[in-house]
């Protein structure tokens, strides 16, 4: 390293390869611009602590989705913005905004991450350290969420997409975690998975309150520790009966006994559908090569599952390649 700083060894292409290994980075990072939405995210000090594998892999995901993009394989699109929560309150709107927006403006939002694409957010998860982050990129929002825990996982994405539909990357705030900017993404990712109307009426309908609960967090896919907090928000239980139920998380019998099924989403390595659907669609039409689709597939299947190549006849390339008159 020392001599190829003082320039007295060469890169070869080999030691780029290993670089690249080492530092989870496309060969491509070494030569290309990253988009200003990930170089504000990685210098900007006002997102606070966070990791470094995360952003790493929030950037090679824009880098992806921007050559997608250019490529013609992923549409353009505009991105459409929200007005930014002030309130608690303006949060609960925003939520049943959001919900009109994707077209479920009832029940459980199952398969969150088909239902985040229908306004532009594209959703990654990927075995990382930390929760989710995301960035702005070619008009699409692209959002890698980390949590190992479904329920986590759902949550997290929620509030990723309250930072896409105000078009806000990140709060510019000092210790994000604690800002209020965050706590409103919270309160919007909380009552777009949850409801006050759908909660309330579910948790009456029980008469043991712990079981209630129970069917909730089944029902509705969230974390015990989100059900617990949104129940003592919407007022339906006090502090005190709050924290009772969060050391009381369920079992599997509490589950069947609600005769609710959970069914975990985002299982990593898991990538949008649409996005999914359109680069398969290019590797059969002989626009991607097999190595680079399994890659931009994050390795979800390997090159034995892909499907057959549509083999043009010449006809088409040299209708293709001959010039415009």
């Amino acid at each position: 390293m020392a001599k190829i700083e003082t320039g007295a060894r060469r890169v070869s292409a080999a030691d780029l390869v290993n670089f690249a290994t080492v530092l989870d980075r496309p060969l491509d990072w070494f030569v290309v611009e990253s988009s200003p939405s990930v170089v504000s995210r990685r210098t900007d000090p006002a997102i606070g602590p966070h990791s470094a594998r995360l952003d790493a892999r929030v950037e090679r995901v824009s880098r992806d989705v921007a050559f997608l993009v250019r490529e013609g394989i992923l549409p353009q699109r505009e991105a459409r913005t929200f007005s930014m929560p002030t309130t608690f309150a303006d949060a609960e709107k925003l939520a049943a905004e959001a919900r009109k927006a994707m077209g479920e403006q009832s029940g459980p939002l199952l398969d969150l991450q088909a239902l985040v694409e229908r306004v532009g957010l594209l959703a990654f998860a990927f075995e990382l350290e930390g929760d989710g982050a995301y960035v702005e990129v070619e008009g699409w929002g692209a959002a890698v969420v980390a949590s190992v825990d479904a329920g986590r996982r759902r949550f997290s994405l929620a509030h990723e997409l309250g930072h896409h539909l105000v078009g806000d990357a990140y709060a510019a705030e000092p210790n994000v975690g604690g800002s209020r900017t965050e706590k409103l993404l919270n309160a919007f990712a909380a009552h777009l998975l949850l409801p006050r109307g759908e909660i309330t009426e579910l948790w009456k309908s029980y008469a043991d309150r712990r079981l209630g609960a129970v069917a909730i967090a089944a029902r509705f896919r969230v974390s015990w520790s989100v059900v617990c907090l949104h129940l003592g928000t919407l007022r339906l239980i006090s502090a005190g009966e709050r924290d009772r139920l969060y050391k009381q998380p369920p079992t599997r019998g509490d589950y069947l006994e609600v005769v609710e099924r959970w069914e975990p989403e985002m299982t990593p390595p898991s990538v949008p559908p649409l996005y999914a659907s359109r680069v398969v669609s290019a590797y059969r039409a002989g626009r991607l090569t097999r190595e680079r689709t399994v890659e931009l597939l994050w390795y979800s299947i390997d090159e034995t599952e892909l499907p057959a190549v549509e083999v043009s006849p010449i006809g088409s390339f040299r209708r293709e390649f001959e010039p415009m008159k």
